[in-house]
């Protein structure tokens, strides 16, 4: 900066003080900024230096911290992932050996006793597999879902219990991309079993309380906010009913009510079982959406072409919520039984459940879950239906009746009229004597009907079978479905005095494969089956119970069965791995990306703030020079001589 002149002739010598201190400050304070931009390698000290530049670090410094947190999350997916990957090949190495050991003793060459020793080891092999299922990464337990702190697999009921959840882990990698990093036990392991569900829907019936977002809508989309048009030809003309916001399909009829009331039409909405209705007033009427709006058709109410009859909505198919009472649910069209409860029995473990005083299905299923049975109640993906899974490994789960229809009309007993007998014994279905007849029910008779089921497809037709050759042949024998528990129930009306009895025929296995000819009750005037469709998990651990016991009790035939169980597990862990691999090295080179992409932002960073030091140093001793002369100037200047008196 150079040094002007100062003119010291005619002026006062206060105001020739403060021109040379304030020219003095000045060289201060560029000296200070000088030195402070090369004390801290930044270009400018503060935003209101360089407004455009300033605004560009920032975004640059915000954008640089988020890929670094981006490299930090794919670094911990990436981990994640190879501990996951780890665990796999153990899991592998393990089926791999269990499947050996099965093949090796279907022999008929091998002993009882060679048996009982090989099921310790395979005993030891699923222990290791639990061992596996709660193997810790981080602090974190790899395979337990989003409930990483609580230990997934737990012994109980005499089996392996999978306690936790089935959501996936998500990381973020990108501003707006998530990666999956990670498989839940309940996946990898199959450890949930199928739904007890049956056909029931218990869709509720739409009410003015019934909430939108609890609705599939007309279309299956849902009800989105829009403006209804309502278009009175001849009449009122146009009628905009905003339902932005509306929470209840009663706020919907309300809104529209209100609105064409206000207009000074006479036509009304009102609500179904199904959905809504609108009465045309005193002229033709077409329903439409206002611009791009599509809630006349989430609504089912969209009329395009005028109409003076009256519009009944589409069903607008209510779902089963936590809140939804369960007075509300449609179940068997009849009233849910909530009086006489459920029996659930999980291997040996067995307990009623109570819902007498349940308002809502939050209620049943809290009642459900907290059974201590290890079963796991839900609504369904659809929200349709009320599911029961059983979550042990080991243990098969029946469903049943307390004296009542409970179960039946929640759709959640395992063995119903509906059931398919294909479906029975876990898939194995029923063995019949083609053409010939499969097992005799005697009276006490001596009366007797002989039945052949080649034609009979569900539990229902049997029983009804049953009942009308009993009816026909003059037998007073009479079949149903179990009042408590769960079975297939056969009275014997006659008084004789012998014993109900069922005897298979023709070397047909249906008798035995029904659960008949080994009951759970057998009296001489009432036989009620076994559960012949408990629900099981399908998985690894299960497999291995079953073989376990297979070769303790030296049957070959389940020895067979059990190993062709295992041999799928072997492909799925293959495939398993093989996704796991491909997730891995997704994220190894989006990390490989970012770091890259973090490298260049910090160039662009360092040629928008950081400081050309050559630049810099020069500037700042210019500066100096500048104060050192300035100081020798105004020592000069302010220096009082005797014409400084004189003038």
């Amino acid at each position: 900066m150079a040094i002007s002149p100062v003119n010291v002739s005619r002026i006062s010598n206060n105001l020739r003080s403060n021109t040379v201190l304030s020219s003095l400050r000045r060289n201060q304070l560029e000296v200070f900024r000088a030195q402070t931009r090369v004390a801290t390698g930044r270009s400018y000290l503060s935003p209101s230096e360089d407004p455009v530049r300033a605004a560009r670090a920032l975004n640059l410094t915000q954008t640089l911290a988020g890929q670094i947190q981006f490299v930090e999350n794919l670094r911990h997916g990436d981990d994640t992932l190879a501990a996951a990957d780890q665990s796999l090949t153990e899991l592998n190495s393990l089926l791999i050996e269990a499947n050996e050991i099965a093949s090796q003793n279907v022999s008929n060459l091998t002993s009882a006793a060679e048996r009982a020793a090989v099921a310790d080891i395979i005993t030891g092999i699923r222990n290791q597999l639990q061992i596996v299922g709660n193997r810790e990464f981080n602090g974190r337990f790899l395979f337990a879902g989003q409930q990483t702190t609580e230990r997934p697999f737990i012994d109980a009921l005499g089996g392996v219990a999978y306690v936790g959840d089935t959501r996936d882990l998500f990381t973020r990698t990108s501003p707006d991309l998530e990666a999956v990093l990670n498989v839940t036990g309940s996946a990898l392991f199959n450890a949930l079993s199928p739904p007890a569900a049956t056909d029931v829907d218990l869709s509720p019936a739409v009410t003015a309380d019934t909430r939108l977002d609890a609705l599939r809508g007309a279309t299956a989309q849902g009800i989105r906010d829009g403006v209804l048009v309502l278009n009175e030809i001849g009449g009122a003309g146009a009628i905009s009913v905003d339902l932005t916001g509306v929470d209840t399909v009663g706020d919907v009829v309300t809104r529209i009510n209100d609105a064409a009331t206000a207009s000074g039409s006479t036509l009304t909405a009102s609500i179904t079982d199904a959905g809504l209705s609108i009465q045309p007033g005193s002229g033709a009427l077409t329903i439409s959406d206002a611009s791009t709006g599509v809630i006349a058709s989430d609504l089912g109410i969209l009329a395009v072409q005028p109409t003076t009859d009256l519009i009944v909505g589409l069903a607008l198919e209510a779902k089963i919520t936590p809140l939804t009472s369960v007075a509300a649910l449609s179940g068997s069209l009849t009233d849910i039984d909530v009086a006489s409860g459920i029996i659930l029995t999980n291997g040996a473990n067995s307990a009623t459940i109570d819902i007498s005083d349940a308002e809502t299905v939050q209620d049943v299923l809290n009642r459900i879950n907290n059974s201590e049975l290890y079963v796991w109640a839900k609504i369904s993906d659809d929200g349709s239906s009320i599911e029961v899974l059983n979550r042990v490994s080991g243990t098969s789960l029946s469903i049943g009746e307390n004296g009542g229809t409970t179960a039946f009309d929640l759709g959640i007993r395992t063995l119903s009229t509906a059931t398919p007998l294909d479906q029975l014994n876990f898939g194995q279905g029923v063995i019949r004597a083609e053409g010939l007849d499969d097992f005799r029910i005697t009276a006490s008779d001596g009366k007797a009907i002989d039945l052949n089921i080649d034609a009979i497809k569900t539990l229902g037709e049997l029983i009804d079978l049953i009942n009308q050759t009993a009816t026909t042949d003059g037998v007073s024998v009479t079949a149903s479905l179990a009042t408590v528990g769960n079975g297939i129930r056969l009275t014997d009306q006659s008084a004789g005095t012998g014993s109900l009895t069922v005897t298979a025929l023709n070397l047909s296995q249906a008798a035995l494969d029904l659960g008949l000819t080994t009951p759970t009750v057998s009296k001489t005037d009432e036989i009620v089956s076994k559960d012949t469709n408990p629900i099981r998990t399908d998985g690894v651990i299960d497999a291995l119970f079953d073989l376990e016991r297979a070769l303790r009790s030296d049957n070959t035939q389940d020895i067979t069965i059990a190993a062709d169980r295992l041999n799928p597990f072997v492909q799925d862990v293959t495939r398993a791995h093989g996704v796991i691999g491909a997730q891995s090295q997704a994220l190894s080179a989006k990390r490989n990306q970012m770091i890259d992409a973090a490298a260049a932002t910090e160039i662009f960073l360092s040629e928008v703030q950081d400081l050309d030091y050559a630049s810099a140093i020069t500037k700042m001793q210019a500066a100096s020079t500048q104060l050192q002369a300035g100081l020798q100037t105004s020592g000069l200047l302010l220096s009082v001589s005797l014409l400084d008196f004189l003038r």
